[in-house]
C-alpha cells in the first residue's frame, strides 16, 4: 500500500429523463472536483439516466465499446482524459447481448488516459414494496450481475458496489478479503429508505472492513414517482463521517490515507481475527 494520501470526490446531483443535460452536469462537477483537487471520481447511479419506468433507459443504453464509444462512455473519456482523473460511473446501462428487453446496470471504472479499465455490473436488484413509499422493481428490464470487483488505484484497493448492494455486508466482506481499502457506494437511494438506513448502512460497512467508504448519491425529485434521499458523503474506517452534502447538487471532497487505514487496521486487528473463522462456520439448532 502507498503511504501519499489521494484525494477523492463524489458527485452529487438529480438525474432526469434528459440525457444532454445529466451528462452536461457530470462534465460541471467533475471539473469542480478537479478543481479542488480529487484525483478519483466517483458518479451516482443512474447519472446519465433516471426515467419515470425501468425501461426508459433502454433507449439510451451502450454496449460499452472503447473503439466505439457511445455519448456516454465518450463523455466519460473526456472527463477522465481533461482532468487526468480514475473515474468510477456509478451507475449506466449497459446492453445485454441477446436481450433487447433489459440493460446491466454496470459501474464502469475509466483510468486517466480514457482507458475502459474495468466493469462492475450490479449483483443485488431492487426489488421491493416499500412501507409508505413506491414499488420498485428493477429487474423488470435489469440483469443481473455475477462478480465483485475490486480495482487498484493510486495504491489503494477500490471495491465497487452499487446502491442496494449495501444491504448485503457479505459482499463487502468479500471485497474486503480480495485487498479492497476503499468501498464505493454510488447509489440512488429512496428518500424513504434513506431517512431510515443510509447513515447506518455506510457507517457500519466502513466499521466492519475498517475501510473508508465514499458514497456518491443522486438527491431530490427526478420526477412525479420517484425521489432520492441524497446525503453524499465519505466515511472513515473507524465510522466517522469526515464529509457530507444532505441536499442539491454539488460534489463532496476527502482525503483518503493509507497511514489512517493501516493505524486503525494495526491496533484493533480486526482482519487477524475474522481469518481465524471458518467461511462455513456450523451453527446449532436447539429448541427449549
Amino acid at each position: 500500500m502507498s503511504s501519499a494520501p489521494v484525494t477523492i470526490a463524489a458527485v452529487q446531483m438529480c438525474s432526469t429523463d434528459d440525457l444532454a443535460a445529466n451528462l452536461a452536469t457530470c462534465r460541471r462537477l467533475a471539473a469542480e472536483a478537479a478543481d479542488r483537487g480529487a484525483r478519483i471520481l466517483v458518479l451516482p447511479e443512474c447519472f446519465a439516466f433516471l426515467g419515470s419506468r425501468e425501461g426508459d433507459k433502454l433507449a439510451i443504453a451502450e454496449a460499452l465499446d472503447d473503439a466505439r464509444p457511445g455519448p456516454i462512455v465518450e463523455m466519460l473519456q473526456r472527463v477522465a482524459t481533461t482532468h487526468r482523473l480514475v473515474v468510477v460511473a456509478g451507475g449506466l446501462p449497459e446492453r445485454v447481448a441477446g436481450d433487447p428487453t433489459r440493460t446491466y446496470n454496470t459501474a464502469l471504472v475509466l483510468g486517466p488516459g480514457g482507458e475502459l479499465a474495468a466493469r462492475y455490473r450490479k449483483i443485488h436488484l431492487f426489488d421491493v414494496d416499500i412501507p409508505g413509499g413506491a414499488t420498485l422493481r428493477e429487474s423488470d428490464a435489469t440483469a443481473r450481475g455475477e462478480a465483485g470487483l475490486v480495482v487498484r488505484s493510486h495504491g489503494l484497493g477500490l471495491g465497487v458496489t452499487i446502491c442496494y448492494d449495501v444491504r448485503f455486508p457479505e459482499l463487502y466482506r468479500r471485497l474486503w478479503r480480495a485487498g479492497a481499502d476503499v468501498m464505493l457506494v454510488p447509489a440512488a437511494f429512496t428518500a424513504h429508505t434513506g431517512r431510515a438506513h443510509w447513515h447506518l448502512l455506510l457507517r457500519a460497512r466502513a466499521i466492519e472492513n475498517q475501510a473508508y467508504v465514499v458514497a456518491a448519491a443522486q438527491a431530490g425529485h427526478h420526477n412525479a414517482k420517484r425521489e432520492s434521499f441524497g446525503h453524499s458523503m465519505i466515511v472513515d474506517p473507524w465510522g466517522t463521517i469526515v464529509a457530507e452534502l444532505p441536499e442539491g447538487e454539488g460534489v463532496v471532497v476527502a482525503e483518503l490515507d493509507p497511514a489512517v487505514l493501516a493505524k486503525i487496521r494495526r491496533n484493533m486487528p480486526c482482519a487477524t481475527h475474522a481469518v481465524t473463522m471458518s467461511t462455513e462456520l456450523d451453527v446449532a439448532i436447539a429448541m427449549v
